[in-house]
């Protein structure tokens, strides 16, 4: 298995812990999925971690979609660690459409602005 923590991160992440829905296409054919009603661990401007009770194969695509906000996207498996503590999975995920979480601003809106008080 891949460590989260053994990969320098592109980009950067924030805590956030939001229930999302994770599902997987079992067999397309007979249109059977898998559906893991979860919860963040944290987030980046194109992925997330979630933890989950068991592993899914790396390179897995799976529908994503947050169940507060408005938020759905096909994403990729690109890491899974088991927590031996708690026995789930932390899963990494890459979003493969060419959208960012709208939860967490992640750029900043232009220069800061000081403000002098008038005499």
């Amino acid at each position: 298995m891949v460590s989260v923590y053994s990969i320098k991160r592109k980009e950067p992440r924030v805590k956030l812990r939001t229930r999302v829905t994770v599902t997987v296409s079992v067999s397309e054919a007979d249109g059977i999925s898998e559906c893991f009603d979860t919860t963040t661990v944290d987030v980046s401007p194109h992925g997330a971690s979630v933890s989950l009770e068991a592993p899914l194969p790396l390179g897995t695509v799976v529908h994503f979609a947050a169940q507060r906000y408005q938020f759905a996207t096909r994403a990729a498996v690109r890491s899974i660690t088991h927590d031996r503590t708690t026995g789930t999975y932390l899963v990494g995920i890459e979003y493969l459409d060419d959208v960012q979480n709208p939860i967490v601003v992640w750029q900043k809106s232009g220069p800061r602005v000081t403000c002098k008080p008038s005499a």
